[in-house]
């Protein structure tokens, strides 16, 4: 077997790995459930010091959980149960993030609000881009 061979069945495995852990969801699951957590995060900085701040920190949790929930319920109506391999490791960054997130926003003031709009759009793009398989947290893109 030369290296080449090697390579592509190396690179086949790899793809029918990433395929099996999380499998490419419908475009517009994918285009929800991003917009839901770039929602999220914009909505994490949001409002004045009280009421306003914890009904916007409310609603960003919200985002999250429903940007989380989207792709699980998707995956359940094809008869995909729990988590496995880097789709585990990725839904576990996720939440460490999401939360990071709520606590740095309640920390800052309303100069922060245009920062996590961007970062907002941001969490949107590559949320999709994993939903859809291109951004993978094992670090090979799917092909």
């Amino acid at each position: 077997m030369d290296l080449d061979t090697a390579q592509a069945q190396a690179d086949e495995v790899r793809r029918a790995y990433l395929a099996a852990s999380r499998p490419t969801l419908a475009r517009s699951t994918c285009a929800f459930s991003a917009l839901c957590a770039g929602a999220g995060v914009a909505l994490a900085a949001q409002g004045g010091p009280g009421w306003p701040h914890l009904f916007f920190a409310v609603a960003a949790v919200l985002f999250f959980a429903a940007a989380h929930l989207l792709p699980t319920f998707a995956r359940r109506r094809r008869g995909l149960h729990g988590y496995r391999g880097w789709t585990r490791t990725e839904n576990t960054t996720f939440l460490l993030v999401a939360v990071s997130l709520l606590i740095s926003g309640s920390a800052g003031g309303r100069e922060l609000a245009w920062i996590f709009a961007g970062l907002g759009v941001v969490a949107a793009v590559a949320w999709y881009a994993m939903l859809r398989g291109v951004l993978v947290a094992g670090g090979w893109a799917r092909s």
